[in-house]
């Protein structure tokens, strides 16, 4: 057999080619593998020092694009106010919340060991610049909230921990209805306000909430509660093309909402001691003196230091409240007493005349009036406005039919 000179040099030629152009690829892949992974180091590092980067600053990459779940507790520490007139209400919080970010996860040897960066007040404040965060807003307040204290905390695995002291000044409608026996319903309605729930989402913290708060003299603190859901907001309407897209059927673009409350029960009792109880002492002089006889079978004078005494108590009770739309318990017994005070005292000027001094019967006809009929007409309406606007009517109802 008959070989061709010089055929196994070119297969060695060959392979070597192929050889060197393999081992090349490799090189550069390489390369670029070792480029992305400092790339990546790098952006790390430009998302917890140094300047605001477009990279750290877009919302967080999630499985199958489903919403960023912020986990939300909230503490009441302090009210520092009530605010009848104004409706509102000043509180002090401690806000403490918790996400995930993969763009923040570090190699503990970039930072001398830690496990964990800490960040404090005006560094704290500087990180928040460096980084995508929820924007959590209470947007029922009427002052932007103070901070009084900032933390975060951002662990190896991206887990950013927010906590916040604040205080902040929130609109409340306040009910009046049965004054001085009221309750108010205090909220704080907490949401992200750059996204709707379909991209962020509120949930409870495994750290529970919670009201450790001292409230003012003339309150008392009741049960306190934490709902989490969502609702429509206008603002989206601003960046949607689409009009009325912020009331979308499915609830699609409804943001995630956190809304604490908080009941405050009236101090009642100091309020009946210091103004009710007067007014109807006072009432109670004026149907004590319809009792009376002068020698000559007529009425006694009439007791105008009752009615400065009811105008007195009642002007200073109904300038704690704003001006309302309705009537409010109180007000209703104090318009009754007025209604008693003019007809008793319409009363007393029939009895005052001439004609009816000199008529005895006529004088009787007049105390029975007075004694009998105005003093515990006042008493019974005094007692079922009470009963009706306390809400008392129904049980009574009840337990007068038996219980059917």
């Amino acid at each position: 057999m008959n070989r061709v000179p010089g055929n196994k040099g070119s297969r060695l030629c060959f392979s070597g080619l192929i050889s060197i152009l393999l081992f090349t690829l490799w090189s550069t892949d390489s390369l670029a593998t070792s480029a992305s992974s400092s790339n990546t180091t790098n952006a790390t590092l430009d998302c917890l020092h140094g300047d605001t980067v477009a990279l750290c600053a877009t919302r967080p990459k999630t499985k199958k694009s489903k919403p960023v779940k912020i986990s939300v507790a909230l503490r009441l520490l302090d009210i520092i106010e009530v605010d009848e007139k104004g409706g509102s209400w000043t509180v002090r919080a401690f806000l403490y919340a918790h996400w995930k970010d993969s763009r923040l996860r570090f190699k503990p040897d970039h930072f001398d060991g830690a496990r964990r960066i800490n960040f404090f007040g005006e560094s704290a404040s500087a990180q928040l610049k460096r980084m995508w965060h929820p924007q959590l807003t209470i947007v029922n307040h009427i002052r932007e909230r103070v901070v009084e204290n900032l933390e975060i905390f951002i662990n190896r695995n991206g887990k950013v921990e927010y906590k916040e002291m604040f205080n902040v000044e929130i609109r409340t409608n306040f009910n009046f209805k049965k004054f001085p026996f009221d309750e108010q319903i205090a909220t704080i309605e907490l949401e992200s306000f750059g996204s709707s729930q379909k991209f962020v989402r509120l949930v409870p913290a495994v750290r529970k909430g919670g009201n450790s708060s001292t409230p003012p003299p003339m309150w008392k603190a009741g049960d306190f509660s934490v709902e989490f859901g969502a609702r429509p907001e206008p603002r989206y309407e601003l960046s949607s093309d689409s009009p009325g897209a912020w009331l979308a059927p499915d609830g699609v673009n409804d943001f995630s909402l956190m809304t604490t409350t908080l009941v405050l029960k009236r101090q009642h009792r100091n309020f009946i001691t210091t103004k009710v109880l007067p007014l109807f002492m006072f009432a109670m002089v004026i149907w004590l003196n319809a009792f009376g006889w002068t020698s000559d079978k007529g009425s006694l004078p009439w007791p105008y230091a009752g009615l400065l005494g009811v105008i007195f108590f009642s002007h200073g009770a109904q300038s704690m409240l704003p001006t309302l739309p309705y009537p409010t318990l109180f007000k209703l017994w104090i318009v009754q007493i007025y209604v008693y005070i003019v007809l008793d005292f319409l009363l007393w000027v029939l009895a005052a005349r001439p004609l009816a001094l000199a008529n005895e019967a006529i004088q009787k006809r007049i105390k029975r009036l007075q004694v009998y009929g105005l003093g515990p007409l006042l008493l019974v309406t005094w007692a079922i406005t009470g009963i009706w606007f306390l809400g008392f009517w129904p049980e009574i109802t009840r337990i007068l039919t038996g219980g059917q």
